[in-house]
């Protein structure tokens, strides 16, 4: 006969459980380690394309060292060369992104096995705005539309209860709603 504890599975949703509970725990157990820190280097490539560098991150006074790289274009149509995605697409994608890691997690942490998640972003602003042509247009979209599509085991309850606790916790979803104050510095190296 099989103990409960061997027939729990190990991992849910792609996530190893035993170590979902240890993290959890040990940002409990240890509030320092919960403490974060993301950069990003952005270089101007030519044209209006630019080249964002990812690289360490700190984690609980640890750096960890990684490397990713995004590139990022604007469409024909507004004189870019239309070889990467726009900075809109980019924001979109980071706040489904994040949405999803949120989703996921709630998921897993309920016991619920996910089949398909999908979150459909969109916003739109005015380009008489965002290049200075009128001064009664402001420069930013006036919403941002998503819609979440989720299938698995949970009823709509526990989804509906997991999209509020992912629109409450969701730290780009919140950059986006809240107010957030940005730190400026400008650094001129002469020619």
């Amino acid at each position: 006969m099989q103990s409960q504890a061997q027939s729990l599975p190990s991992t849910l949703n792609g996530i190893d459980l035993a170590a979902f509970q240890a993290a959890a725990e040990g940002l409990v157990a240890n509030p320092a380690s919960a403490a974060v820190t993301f950069r990003a280097r952005t270089s101007w490539q030519g044209a209006l394309k630019s080249r964002t560098e990812i690289s360490n991150w700190d984690a609980g006074g640890q750096t960890i060292v990684r490397r990713h790289r995004i590139d990022a274009d604007e469409p024909v149509e507004i004189l870019g060369g239309n070889s990467a995605p726009n900075p809109q697409d980019l924001l979109l994608a980071a706040l489904a992104a994040c949405m999803s890691v949120g989703f996921v997690a709630g998921a897993t942490k309920n016991g619920i096995t996910l089949e398909s998640l999908e979150i459909d972003t969109e916003c739109s602003l005015d380009l008489r705005g965002a290049f200075g042509l009128d001064p009664n247009v402001k420069p930013h979209a006036g919403h941002i539309k998503y819609t979440v599509k989720v299938r698995g085991n949970g009823t709509r309850e526990q989804f509906e209860q997991i999209h509020r606790e992912v629109t409450q916790l969701s730290p780009n979803y919140n950059h986006l709603a809240l107010p957030i104050a940005f730190v400026s510095e400008l650094v001129v190296t002469p020619s």
